[in-house]
């Protein structure tokens, strides 16, 4: 499909096929087009991911997949992820696996006998990240009092305690884009509200988030007199292209130093929180190890009687973070918070509840676990 979405080639299809039709003559166009459009998602699904794996486990001799990790893939400091290769691509990349339940690609991938997953996901990282270091105080106080904040954000924003479901979804779209410098634009195409709607909404925004504005405005400020950008944990990013004559290559490098502010700072949450939970389970003599890690997840493969132990653990370095006050002295001004399943594959799973950093329903896992084994 070269460089067209799903959403583009349908439209391109029905202004070619659509024209002049009669009414059932539509409904079977449509038909087709959508028919097709499925054909072509599922050969992609098919090529990509099924036989991908198979080629993988044909090379290897086992019922494993491996993936190459890169400390080196991306500006940010993320971790990328490949499909394990030797001659020739072969495997899946983790990182992009579909979570649509329709496809229920992520099933294919289950645990050993005895064994399960433990998905270990932040919570609204990267705001948290922004609000530690913007220093707003609104924001902060949103995830102090543990409150969603795309529904206080909405009822900051529309003066009102009844937010509406797309009410939220539009605090959930400004938030993110105007994080990565998205303007009035951006927010009208994600929405679907008009330009002028979106500029109104956006001054509300900063009036109920003054900080997230003057940190947006140092950082692009930092970058145009010293060409590099740089987080709390001491990455640096340069950015010569700031010094450009070309406005747009300007603005692009002004978004890529304040998405490199936010993005690194959470990656490097992740993978310090990945170390101190290797760390600790290798200490423990656990029989639990870290498998994968997708953007802000970690997954785990943990043998079913040490569940409880190695929730614990993770807990305990991903939400208290001793291996960052450890190494690198920094104490956030929000709380951090994560979402943990446990299950037989990377498609299914119990939600954790915790209370205290110890998991409350482990009784319900174990039913699950019994019931699918």
């Amino acid at each position: 499909m070269g460089k067209w979405s799903h959403r583009d080639e349908g439209k391109r299809i029905s202004q070619s096929v659509l024209q002049g039709k009669s009414t059932e003559e539509l409904r079977t166009s449509q038909r087709f087009i959508k028919g097709l459009l499925d054909l072509r998602k599922s050969q992609k699904l098919t090529k990509t991911y099924i036989e991908g794996t198979k080629k993988a486990i044909a090379y290897n001799g086992t019922n494993k997949v491996f993936v190459d990790y890169r400390f080196d893939g991306t500006a940010t400091g993320r971790l990328s992820c490949a499909a394990y290769s030797a001659k020739e691509a072969m495997g899946v990349s983790f990182h992009t696996l579909p979570r649509d339940k329709d496809s229920n690609i992520r099933s294919l991938f289950n645990c050993p006998e005895g064994y399960c997953f433990i998905t270990v996901d932040y919570a609204a990282m990267e705001l948290r990240v922004l609000s530690h270091i913007a220093k707003d105080g609104n924001m902060q106080t949103a995830f102090t009092q543990g409150a969603d904040l795309h529904t206080y954000t909405a009822q900051m924003l529309f003066n009102k305690e009844q937010i509406s479901k797309d009410e939220r979804q539009i605090a959930k779209a400004i938030s993110f884009l105007i994080a990565y410098g998205g303007g009035a634009f951006n927010l009208a195409e994600t929405t679907g509200i008009s330009v002028g709607r979106a500029k109104k909404i956006i001054a509300n925004y900063q009036n109920v988030y003054p900080a997230i504005f003057e940190y947006m405005d140092f950082v692009e400020k930092f970058i145009k007199e010293n060409q590099y950008a740089y987080t709390i944990f001491g990455r640096r990013r340069n950015l010569p292209d700031i010094s450009s004559r070309d406005y747009s290559v300007v603005n692009r490098a002004a978004r890529q130093g304040l998405n490199f502010t936010i993005q690194s700072t959470a990656s490097d949450i992740l993978l310090s929180g990945l170390l101190g939970t290797h760390r600790r389970l290798r200490e423990s003599g656990i029989d639990a190890r870290a498998c994968a890690t997708v953007h802000d997840s970690i997954e785990l493969i943990c043998h079913q009687d040490s569940i409880s132990e190695c929730l614990e653990i993770v807990y305990d370095e991903l939400v208290n973070y001793p291996f960052i006050k450890e190494n690198f002295g920094i104490h956030f001004d929000v709380p951090l918070k994560i979402d943990a399943e446990v299950g037989f594959s990377f498609g299914d799973g119990v939600d954790v509840e915790f209370k205290g950093g110890k998991p409350q329903n482990l009784n319900e896992i174990k039913e699950y676990l019994n019931a699918g084994s």
